[in-house]
């Protein structure tokens, strides 16, 4: 409520986000937010939906000190690349910027790892976050990616962390990985900034 700032720094010093967490699935999933928090929520709205460069500079405040977890897991699991779950031409036409992307080399530069391109959209699926969860894993039957990195070069990149900004049903992520597996990549982890509908 205090002019200025999207987020003034007394809030920021109270507002406490649970700590990483690492799903169950199979293809194992890792965020870093919970999207019912209130505040990731709006930081992540502002920053993705109104271009608002200062929500973002917010959570990558709260992000460092948190991925030391995701690098210890990346050295368990002997990750080699980061990879975004991109967005659709026409999608970052509109919003002039790729959130996945972003996130990506972000994490790149915090723990050392390659951010390293290999996927394409080639189908828009439309808006996600407006969908039922039933719509959002029908329009991912088909996966809207394509596999667009040299062959010889993926054949020592066989463990990959996908990214993306927000974990629903899993589609999307599900789509991304199961190209990049039928590519040849041996194992594929997922991050995504925060969890939740």
């Amino acid at each position: 409520q205090r002019e200025g700032s999207l987020l003034c720094a007394d809030c920021f010093s109270v507002w406490q986000p649970a700590a990483m967490s690492m799903s169950t699935l199979p293809e194992g999933h890792l965020a870093s937010l919970n999207y019912a928090d209130p505040v990731a929520r709006q930081l992540i709205c502002a920053w993705k939906y109104k271009y608002d460069q200062t929500a973002w500079e917010i959570i990558q405040k709260v992000l460092a000190p948190r991925l030391a977890t995701l690098k210890h897991l990346g050295e368990a699991r002997r990750l080699q690349a980061i990879v975004p779950l991109p967005l659709h031409k026409t999608r970052l036409c509109e919003r002039g910027f790729d959130q996945a992307e972003e996130i990506a080399r972000f994490i790149s530069m915090q723990i050392g790892l390659p951010f390293v391109p290999m996927l394409e959209r080639v189908r828009a699926t439309g808006k996600q976050a407006e969908r039922e969860e039933g719509e959002r894993i029908s329009a991912m039957r088909q996966s809207p990616f394509v596999f667009c990195y040299p062959t010889s070069n993926f054949q020592h990149l066989t463990s990959i962390l996908l990214v993306d900004d927000v974990w629903t049903t899993g589609a999307t992520a599900r789509a991304g990985a199961q190209v990049l597996r039928a590519a040849g990549a041996r194992e594929v982890l997922v991050y995504t900034l925060a969890k939740g509908k």
